[in-house]
């Protein structure tokens, strides 16, 4: 279960709205509501903050399956750093920071991946595009020696 399911989860366990979490939180709904969307990088002290509203501590808010812990991918590996200073919450933190560096290189081979599957289908499309172009030329081609001959006949 990744981190933003698990708080939507808990935060129906606790019977609380969208917009009573948020005011928990002290952040907008609209702000709350990219959380349990995923669209949003979590910070230290707001997770913090929201394992505490659940009387969680982090271990136990993360658990040991979690595949997401925060989107890593960034300009300048800020997000890295952040997911660091997250593991050093754990016992075990030269493993927690090989999961992190490991996940944050798939996250990255996959938008390179989906970058070019994009990159691929426009270049199906311009091809598509000259072939039918290609045809039109020998279509008109045909049509012209045609008339060429025909009148030729005459």
């Amino acid at each position: 279960m990744l981190i933003n399911e698990k708080i939507r989860f808990m935060r129906q366990q606790k019977g609380w709205s969208q917009e009573e979490m948020a005011h928990r939180l002290s952040m907008s709904p609209n702000g709350y509501g990219n959380i349990e969307r995923g669209y949003t990088n979590l910070s230290l002290p707001k997770l913090k903050k929201i394992a505490a509203l659940f009387d969680e501590n982090l271990k136990e808010l993360f658990g040991s399956d979690d595949k997401n812990i925060f989107n890593s991918i960034g300009d300048n590996n800020t997000g890295i750093q952040a997911n660091q200073n997250f593991c050093s919450l754990f016992s075990d933190t030269n493993q927690c920071t090989k999961n992190i560096q490991v996940e944050s290189n798939l996250e990255k081979q996959i938008l390179i991946n989906a970058q070019q599957s994009r990159e691929i289908k426009m270049l199906r499309q311009i091809n598509e595009l000259l072939v039918e172009k290609e045809d039109r030329h020998n279509t008109e081609q045909i049509v012209g020696d045609k008339g060429n001959a025909y009148e030729k006949m005459k």
